[in-house]
């Protein structure tokens, strides 16, 4: 005979992981992307194209992104949180749930600029290693998703579809906001590498200009 019910202990400390791992993908799409990617760029793309494209595109499509990343999991946190009420009640048992602190972090893109030390333009050279570690977070974020969705592989919800709808409701939230962070890592490469071919075909253009000249 299969039982139906809950283990509050194991209710209790499957939230605490899906915390842990909210608090891991803010940490990649916050302070990471922050400190990794922004800051990395400063000095490598300082243009009216660089300036437009971070305060514009870039900092609005994180923002969004680390936003519904907190509502999302302050939802599956509170959802957790009812059921584990809910089966309380019905056993005439006490739950005590379990707090939610959301983390607002947004991108700060003052560091770009339309210039450093007068000069305007791209490094080529270094500008596509910075470029390469958009890559790796969102490898991070994706594996903060996937622990996540590993968190509630024994949530304490015992019986009938309970831990088979929460763990696909997890891989649903972790497939979504990674195809997020695909999208927008593929418009900020495509946005910088448009940038780079065009200043490396002027430089060329000139370059030739100048050595006709002599």
């Amino acid at each position: 005979m299969a039982l139906t019910g809950f283990d509050p202990s194991l209710v209790n400390g499957s939230i605490n992981k899906v915390k842990n791992a909210y608090e891991n993908l803010i940490q990649v799409l916050g302070d990471d992307m922050q400190n990794q990617f922004v800051e990395g760029m400063a000095d490598k793309w300082a243009c009216a194209d660089a300036q437009n494209f971070f305060t514009n595109n870039f900092k609005p499509a994180i923002d969004n992104l680390i936003r519904s990343s907190t509502t999302i999991f302050e939802s599956v946190v509170s959802s957790m949180n009812s059921a584990g009420q809910a089966w309380a009640t019905e056993q005439y048992e006490t739950y005590s749930p379990v707090s939610f602190s959301a983390i607002n972090k947004t991108i700060d893109t003052s560091s770009i600029r339309d210039s450093v030390g007068g000069l305007k333009g791209a490094d080529l050279e270094l500008t596509p290693a910075v470029v390469a570690k958009l890559s790796i977070l969102e490898e991070d974020a994706y594996n903060a998703l996937l622990s996540a969705q590993q968190a509630v592989q024994n949530s304490g919800f015992v019986g009938g579809d309970q831990q088979t709808n929460l763990i696909n409701s997890l891989g649903t939230i972790k497939n979504n906001i990674s195809i997020a962070m695909k999208d927008i890592n593929a418009d900020t490469k495509s946005a910088i590498d448009s940038t780079l071919q065009r200043y490396g075909n002027t430089g060329k253009r000139i370059s030739q200009a100048f050595a006709a000249e002599g």
